[in-house]
């Protein structure tokens, strides 16, 4: 519901051209006729992956991936991938989260869903279709919109862009840990013992978030409800903006 957003495909596109080139002659070289493209190869190390999930059994075409040493080279292409797809690289990237936040705050706080985008405002504004007074939600999505609702809600921010060309070994934005296979968040609201007032925690893949854009101390990555709500200034305004421009 972005029509104006652009896609990962440039960046994505100089990484293939500076790490693929010496794979597919290689390939060429173990498979005379076939005429591989660096595009092929690329395919061919994504079999590794997808093939293992979907038969929950190594793929034999992890054996080309490993004799290619194309660990790193494939993951870099992952993470531009998320990064200049719906992430903090494409301008109109965190906006396609904004939704999802605004009905988060809306659950976290037990008020109606305050948006402007992309939500469904029938189904929303129904207590039978989304109702707000239940202990324990879950929704499911897909990766690339996962990353948008990270980026919305300012998880995994880089010190600078990701190059296309050379990787950056000192950076935090790695798909791997942000939307492996099975990917999850968990946003928990809580009351502490001894404390006052609600707290929010996040986790993405069992791991503790900092959440240092509403003051989280270090190391209980906890803020306080009326803190959190107040960081998420990007969602509350419906993107300060951007969701106009999705439709320019």
């Amino acid at each position: 519901m972005c029509p104006s957003a652009g896609n990962s495909s440039p960046q994505t596109s100089q990484w293939l051209a500076t790490f693929a080139p010496p794979m597919t002659s290689r390939l060429n070289a173990g498979a005379p006729g076939a005429n591989l493209t660096d595009t092929d190869t690329h395919n061919l190390l994504s079999l590794c992956p997808f093939e293992t999930v979907a038969t929950e059994k190594r793929s034999p075409f992890c054996n080309v991936y490993e004799e290619l040493g194309a660990e790193s080279a494939f993951s870099y292409n992952g993470d531009l991938d998320k990064y200049y797809g719906t992430g903090y690289g494409q301008p109109l990237g965190p906006v396609q989260g904004v939704g999802y936040i605004n009905e988060l705050l809306a659950r976290l706080t037990a008020r109606p869903v305050s948006d402007h985008t992309q939500t469904n405002r029938t189904l929303d504004s129904s207590p039978t279709t989304f109702p707000l007074n239940r202990t324990l939600y879950v929704d499911f999505s897909h990766d690339n919109q996962m990353v948008a609702i990270f980026s919305a809600m300012g998880l995994f921010r880089q010190r600078a862009p990701l190059d296309p060309i050379n990787p950056d070994p000192r950076r935090t934005w790695r798909v791997q840990r942000i939307v492996p296979f099975s990917g999850r968040m968990v946003v928990e609201r809580m009351q502490c013992q001894g404390a006052t007032g609600k707290h929010v925690r996040v986790l993405v893949n069992d791991a503790l978030q900092p959440l240092e854009f509403c003051g989280a101390d270090d190391g209980d990555g906890l803020c306080s409800l009326e803190a959190f709500v107040e960081s998420q200034g990007y969602a509350r305004s419906d993107g300060a903006g951007d969701f106009e421009k999705c439709f320019q």
